[in-house]
């Protein structure tokens, strides 16, 4: 019985000794595939492969199982080739990245070798003491995986921020030349970084902003895909500053104008009637034979015993002169597509009268414009004359024109418009404008028959209509200034707009037209109101809107009355509303815009009050501080704290 249990004894022994030569052959087996993945590996990324060769050779020494042994190889197979596919991706995308991702890359793999040895110490450790089989497993895993995901994410990584910030750079360098070349005015228009006439037209278009509402769609000069134009009007030119103008707005190429900021840096008169001034008829009607004396009324005026006090009304709107029955052939000069006329950097101003936008005969388009804008100009009147013979406006959209822009513009005391719109022009915009002393802001349909007019659109947002004190009560305004606007057949959307010293008939809604008034403010100086018309809150409530609708809708909401002082500053304490609906059922105009003109209008919406007035302020007119429209805008705070001019100057 004994000797039968030492001969079994024995059996298990050697039976054991087999068993441990067979494992020995499967954990030789574990290293040749190890090698084997570690080269594929060694093609795509040297550093993990040789961390990973460390870690496979520490485990040799292991006296596991055999069918763990097994398992490993199959786990190191695996993780090996998901390793080279990955390495081999991460390596194509850094062959395609640029050249200045590989700084980036370089430190991508330092922080690879720092994993990796930091694996192959510990596993080393691990292996003298720990099942072989965890070895396996965790080397194969975590050295190949870990290397290279860290490898492929830092590269991809590393180029994106290279890319990105190569183009944030850019453009950031880019918006601070334009910002420069725009605000300061020893800076001329070709003496900035920017040196094309793309790059140029391209920042004033970006710093001008997009409009919003009817006329959202307007670019004017500028053309992103190519070929705008910058037009600079000079004083040293042997051609005159009206004839340049002339030229440049005549064409359907993409023309940005902008005026000589040295040649135009005192305030300088423009007369486009001066490009009549060769004509026999005008010489004739003026009673000189001196084309000089037309160019230059003071020299006329001293040349025909007129005194300078009475010399630019007599001039221009006198019967016995310009202001004749007779046809002269004096008028607005035309503005064809693609044509953005820009005042920033200049003090031109115009006098007398200024553009058509398109053109008409006798209610029916001739020219029809689009993709117009009008900017940071100034125009000025010689008086105030309805029904001027040589009808004088300054702004007339005409003949179907549309997609236009009239922004931060200054109007004062213009004769008969400031803004008209006629013979079916539509999607306008006027923003941001200020109106001083315009008797008749802005014709919308100038007959009741034509049809054309009820295409009209026009949103009128955020501007500054404003009657001086000493003109509140004058008969010269017949005792208002108004038609803000006179619309016929049309459609008109006015918001956040502030009116001070309008008394009475403000807008006039006829043919069925429709008009829609939202979170406007309306002050007056009830000192003055009361002293020249007698006038009180209660009145003015009254006759405001009181006798605004002849035929169509009119709706004004949000919208109120305050007495205020000669700055425009209100009494919070005196205060009306003014909403009211007449008519018919006035649509709400702005589910026509845009979604991205609704947004900005919403994130930029104002009620009626304090705030509204003095963001107005600071913003309306030339040279008002840049608004909401516009990225390069300071922000409502900055504008809050910013100093402006009396409104009435």
């Amino acid at each position: 019985m004994v000797g039968r249990r030492y001969m079994i004894l024995f059996l298990m022994m050697v039976f054991a000794w087999a068993c441990s030569e067979s494992g020995g052959q499967d954990v030789a087996t574990t290293d040749a595939d190890s090698d084997s993945d570690s080269d594929s590996d060694a093609d795509s990324d040297a550093d993990g492969d040789a961390d990973g060769d460390s870690d496979t050779d520490s485990d040799s020494d292991t006296d596991s199982d055999s069918d763990t042994d097994a398992d490993s190889d199959t786990d190191a197979d695996t993780d090996s080739d998901t390793d080279a596919d990955t390495d081999s991706d991460t390596d194509a995308d850094s062959d395609s990245d640029s050249d200045s991702d590989s700084d980036t890359d370089a430190d991508s793999d330092t922080d690879s070798d720092t994993d990796s040895d930091t694996d192959s110490d510990t596993d080393s450790d691990t292996d003298s003491d720990t099942d072989s089989d965890t070895d396996a497993d965790s080397d194969s895993d975590t050295d190949a995986d870990t290397d290279a995901d860290t490898d492929a994410d830092t590269d991809a990584d590393s180029d994106t921020d290279a890319d990105s910030d190569s183009d944030t750079d850019a453009d950031s360098d880019t918006d601070a030349d334009c910002a420069e070349l725009i605000s300061n005015p020893s800076i001329n228009w070709r003496d900035s970084a920017l040196q094309t006439d793309q790059e140029i037209v391209e920042c004033l278009s970006t710093s001008l902003g997009r409009p919003v509402g009817y006329g959202e769609n307007a670019t004017g000069g500028y053309n992103a895909s190519g070929g705008s134009n910058l037009v600079i009007i000079t004083k040293s030119s042997g051609t005159s500053v009206e004839q340049q103008i002339a030229d440049a707005v005549s064409s359907a190429d993409y023309n940005w104008i902008v005026f000589d900021k040295n040649d135009f840096a005192n305030p300088t008169e423009v007369a486009m009637y001066r490009l009549f001034c060769n004509d026999s008829a005008v010489l004739s009607q003026l009673g000189t034979s001196d084309a000089n004396e037309c160019l230059d009324y003071n020299l006329w005026c001293a040349n025909h015993g007129v005194s300078s006090a009475d010399c630019e009304d007599t001039f221009f709107n006198s019967s016995s002169y310009l202001n004749t029955g007779d046809d002269l052939p004096i008028t607005n000069v035309e503005i064809f597509s693609n044509t953005t006329i820009d005042g920033r950097g200049s003090e031109a101003y115009f006098l007398f009268n200024g553009f058509k936008i398109g053109s008409d005969d006798s209610g029916s388009p001739v020219n029809t414009a689009q993709n117009v804008i009008l900017t940071n100009l100034k125009f000025v009147g010689a008086g105030h004359v309805e029904d001027h013979n040589l009808d004088p406006d300054m702004i007339r959209s005409t003949g179907a024109s549309h997609d236009i822009w009239i922004h931060q513009n200054t109007f004062d005391h213009t004769g008969d418009s400031a803004f008209d719109v006629k013979v079916g022009a539509y999607d306008i915009t006027v923003s941001f404008n200020k109106l001083v002393d315009v008797k008749r802001a802005a014709l919308h349909g100038s007959s009741d028959s034509r049809e054309i007019n009820a295409q009209i659109r026009t949103t009128i947002h955020n501007n500054a209509f404003i009657t001086r004190d000493e003109n509140y009560g004058l008969d010269e305004y017949g005792n208002t200034a108004r038609r803000v606007p006179l619309i016929r057949r049309g459609m008109t959307h006015l918001f956040n707009n502030v009116f001070y010293n309008y008394r009475k008939e403000v807008m006039s809604v006829r043919v069925g037209a429709m008009a829609e008034v939202e979170n406007s403010v309306f002050m007056v100086n009830m000192i003055e109101a009361d002293d020249q018309k007698g006038d009180d809150m209660a009145d003015l409530q009254e006759s405001i809107f009181g006798a605004s609708l002849d035929d169509g809708g009119l709706s004004i909401s949000g919208t109120h009355l305050w007495d205020a002082n000669s700055s425009c500053q209100m009494n919070t304490s005196a205060t009306l509303p003014l909403n009211a609906a007449y008519g018919s059922a006035t649509p709400d105009l702005s589910n026509d815009y845009s979604s991205q003109s609704q947004s900005t209008i919403s994130a930029n919406w104002f009620d009626a009050g304090p705030d509204l007035v003095d963001y107005v302020l600071a913003t309306a007119g030339k040279g008002g501080a840049t608004p909401y429209v516009s990225t390069y805008s300071p922000g409502e705070s900055a504008i809050f704290g910013m100093s402006y001019p009396n409104c009435q100057e």
